[in-house]
Parts: C-alpha cells; sequence; structure tokens
C-alpha cells in the first residue's frame, strides 16, 4: 500500500507541473448542476422530490472525485465513477416527474433503466408537458439522446471488463499521460455541461441560475 501511494503520489505530482489542466468548464458545469439541486430544494412540492434534490449534491460529489481519480492516473476508476454521474444526472431528471419510482428506487431497491430514462424525458409527450408546464418552446430533445447513449455504453464496458478497456495490458498502464488526460477532461466536462442545460430546459429556473453562477451562462445559453 505504501509503495502504491508512492506511485500514485508521484502521478499527482506530474499531473500538478502541467501548465493547464483545462477545468474550468467542467468546474462550472459542476457547480452549476449543484446550485440546481440548491435552487430546486427550496421549490420541491412533494416528499419525493426530496429524494431527487440530494441526487445533485451527490453528482457534483462524484465529478470532483472522478477528477481527482484521474489527475493520479486512475483512469478506469475515474470513468467507473463518470459513468455514475452521467445515470445520476438522468435519473435526476426522470424522478422528479415520476413519485412512485422515486419511492421504489430509494426505498424497493428499483434499478433504472438508463434507456428508459432517457427515451422518457425524450418523449414527445413529456417534452409537450415541460413546454405547456413552463411556457418553454422546446422543440428536440431535452438531453441528446444518441450522444448520451454512446458515453454511457463506452463507461459502461469499462465498468463491465471488456478486455478492450484493460489498462494492465497497455504500454503506459498506470502512468499519468497527459493526452490520457485530456481525453478524460473533455468527456466530463461535455457529461456535466450536458447534464446542465437538461436541467435549465426541464426547469424553469435558468434566470435564478444565472443569476446568483453567471459564469454558467456563457457555456450553456
Amino acid at each position: 500500500m505504501i509503495e502504491l501511494n508512492e506511485k500514485f503520489t508521484e502521478n499527482f505530482g506530474q499531473w500538478s507541473l502541467m501548465s493547464t489542466h483545462d477545468l474550468e468548464n467542467t468546474f462550472i458545469g459542476l457547480r452549476g448542476i449543484a446550485l440546481v439541486g440548491e435552487i430546486l430544494n427550496g421549490q420541491k412540492h412533494s416528499k419525493h422530490h426530496e429524494i431527487c434534490c440530494k441526487i445533485y449534491d451527490e453528482i457534483f460529489s462524484d465529478g470532483i472525485a472522478s477528477i481527482y481519480l484521474a489527475s493520479n492516473a486512475m483512469d478506469k476508476p475515474a470513468n467507473i465513477v463518470l459513468r455514475r454521474v452521467l445515470e445520476l444526472g438522468v435519473a435526476a431528471l426522470y424522478l422528479w416527474d415520476m413519485p412512485h419510482m422515486a419511492f421504489s428506487w430509494d426505498k424497493h431497491d428499483q434499478d433504472l433503466s438508463f434507456s428508459e430514462m432517457l427515451n422518457h424525458i425524450n418523449s414527445k409527450g413529456y417534452i409537450s408537458y415541460i413546454n405547456t408546464e413552463n411556457g418553454s418552446e422546446i422543440e428536440s430533445e431535452i438531453l441528446p439522446s444518441t450522444r448520451a447513449k454512446k458515453i454511457y455504453g463506452a463507461l459502461s464496458d469499462i465498468v463491465h471488463g471488456k478486455i478492450a478497456t484493460f489498462e494492465s495490458a497497455m504500454e503506459d498502464r498506470f502512468k499519468f499521460v497527459e493526452s490520457d488526460w485530456s481525453q478524460y477532461i473533455k468527456l466530463i466536462e461535455e457529461v456535466s455541461l450536458m447534464l446542465l442545460r437538461a436541467y435549465l430546459s426541464r426547469f424553469n429556473i435558468k434566470n435564478e441560475v444565472f443569476q446568483r453562477f453567471p459564469q454558467a451562462k456563457m457555456l450553456v445559453n
């Protein structure tokens, strides 16, 4: 364990010496997500909304943990946690309008299907409901389905141990590689901003988010 800690400390040291870490947009996305949860917590109208509001802080925490793991060159664990960010991010939307599923998930170990959740929040009926509820004019998907499924599938391959994802077979295994960091940070940035845009489409809180966190306006408009 001591040797392992020394190895990851060395990796983190190499990461620290990079001239730029390109984290600003990701931190804006994650902070914006946490703020959405904070605002919704003050607007909840049902007991099941208390369950939903807890998800946003977990997404933020998982996002930060994933970044830290990647900075230590623990790329597979970082991506495994990132899959959780994406899955919980979609669940936060889906469960808000599905009280029975929120309690089934929280109290009765009900599994949630990523594809089913995504199809639901992008369905024509759901989008018509949101447009009527919020006076909005959403014409396409709330969350880009094809891209979200592609990312989720790639992250799931890592979770389920597909051989093509084995780090132990790579020449630079368990070493900090700047190109790996660059690839990872582009992905978590995309995921965090994708979720934040979806929340601001679903909930009529965009003005409050931008007022309290102006940095988000540049990235999600």
